[in-house]
């Protein structure tokens, strides 16, 4: 089954005001066949880059996230999701949301490609 390339549950929503400053490549929005495979590398992405601060569900209440003024967002909030676009979601991981509004949303550069994707 293919499906727009989906990204972690933790992602920050919003619009960019700029492009980055930097020679970093954003994974292009592309069809994704949803495997096994790609949801486990998906689900150890998440646990690995984002469920200290987005929390196990995605309902931003992991163990850090009292600790941010602005909160981190419900990504569970189908409302939400569905207004942020696969590229968006693509850039805020790998830029950070300082761009969007979301200043306590870092910059991770160094997830790879297919992490990014699944």
């Amino acid at each position: 089954m293919a499906v727009s390339m989906g990204m972690l549950v933790c992602i920050v929503a919003g619009c960019m005001r700029g492009a980055p400053e930097n020679d970093l490549e954003v994974a292009e929005v592309a069809e994704v066949l949803v495997t096994p495979e790609v949801l486990h590398m998906g689900r150890t992405a998440y646990r690995k880059y984002c469920v200290q601060c987005h929390g196990y569900s995605g309902k931003g209440d992991g163990t850090s996230a009292t600790s941010f003024d602005p909160p981190p967002r419900d990504y569970t909030d189908a409302e939400i999701m569905n207004a942020i676009t696969d590229l968006t979601l693509a850039e805020t991981i790998r830029f950070g949301g300082i761009d969007r509004g979301f200043p306590n949303m870092p910059a991770f550069p160094h997830v790879n490609h297919d992490e990014l994707v699944a």
